[in-house]
């Protein structure tokens, strides 16, 4: 039996229009994202932007250790969702909802229905429907230590193409360094602080096939339940991109120092992504090149890793 409730990107977008006008928390806060400070520095051959986001803080300073996660409600659950927070149901597992707390323009959160922990390869076929389905929104996943604030449920999240540079760094580089030809195949991405695997798929078969493969080369770190990672996913021209980006650290140091080295920083998606999120105006004031430097390099894998990584999955 297959559903009939699946969501288009023009339903959803009709789902934020009518929550601005019904949800003041929504309302104020993606009215404030208009005035957000943005800053953009040239990393030599890519970009990265910084945004001074205060609302972020409630993600960016989530405590995700298991005794707190043990204590509060889960705010994914349905049942404790806020009386005013409108839900699309998607397929038979999924809702999808305004985020109220937005870093993009078009803002969704995609959570299961039931509280289950997030990990991507029981929920791999509902991300490619999702891209599918919500093109041209670009579906992002934060692993459980790779930026997700609620570790504990399963979600996603569907974004306004184009804000992060990774959208068209992706779309440049497979212009510019293959055949347009879609040939369902995977290519490395390096030389951008957050290197990683593109696949370019035409079938899902074949993105779950190649998918499973990166999967199975990466390194699972002891006590993590899957390889750390930020996964993007777009669909367009009838086929599906789908960036993987590896990680090997959770938070830089810099989260837990004290004093002026002190930088509340917790990377996810969007950071991966090139969106640089601060909550505080402290951290954004001193954001530089230099210091994107240092914390890209302590959470992602360099281009020697990704690069070995490809060559392995090249050799099977």
């Amino acid at each position: 039996m297959k559903p009939n409730n699946w969501v288009s990107s023009s339903q959803a977008t009709e789902l934020l229009s009518k929550q601005l006008v019904t949800w003041p928390l929504a309302e104020k806060n993606y009215k404030a994202l208009e005035a957000v400070q943005v800053k953009s520095f040239d990393m030599g051959g890519f970009s990265i932007r910084a945004q001074f986001n205060p609302a972020r803080i409630v993600s960016t300073g989530a405590k995700v250790d298991a005794r707190s996660l043990k204590e509060r409600k889960c705010f994914l659950c349905p049942e404790n969702l806020p009386v005013e927070q409108e839900r699309l149901p998607f397929g038979f597992r999924h809702l999808v909802l305004c985020n109220p707390y937005p870093i993009f323009p078009q803002h969704f959160t995609i959570p299961t229905r039931k509280h289950t922990p997030q990990l991507i390869l029981p929920q791999w076929n509902d991300f490619l429907e999702l891209t599918r389905r919500l093109a041209p929104f670009t579906v992002f996943y934060n692993g459980p230590r790779s930026g997700a604030s609620a570790p504990d449920h399963a979600h996603f999240q569907a974004v306004t193409r184009g804000i992060m540079p990774l959208d068209e760094e992706v779309t440049q580089f497979i212009r510019q360094s293959y055949t347009s030809v879609y040939d369902n195949r995977i290519y490395p991405l390096t030389g951008n602080l957050r290197p990683g695997l593109v696949i370019q798929a035409a079938t899902e078969e074949a993105a779950t096939r190649l998918f499973k493969k990166i999967y199975a080369a990466l390194p699972i770190l002891p006590g993590e339940p899957e390889p750390m990672m930020n996964i993007f996913g777009s669909y367009y021209d009838n086929n599906w991109v789908i960036t993987v980006i590896p990680r090997k650290r959770h938070r830089p140091w810099q989260y837990e120092a004290e004093g002026n080295d002190h930088l509340l920083s917790s990377p996810g998606a969007a950071d991966i992504g090139g969106l640089f999120i601060t909550p505080l105006e402290k951290d954004f004031k001193k954001i530089n090149p230099e210091l994107l430097r240092d914390v890209y390099q302590q959470v992602c894998l360099s281009d020697r890793d990704v690069e070995e990584i490809f060559v392995h999955l090249s050799s099977n």
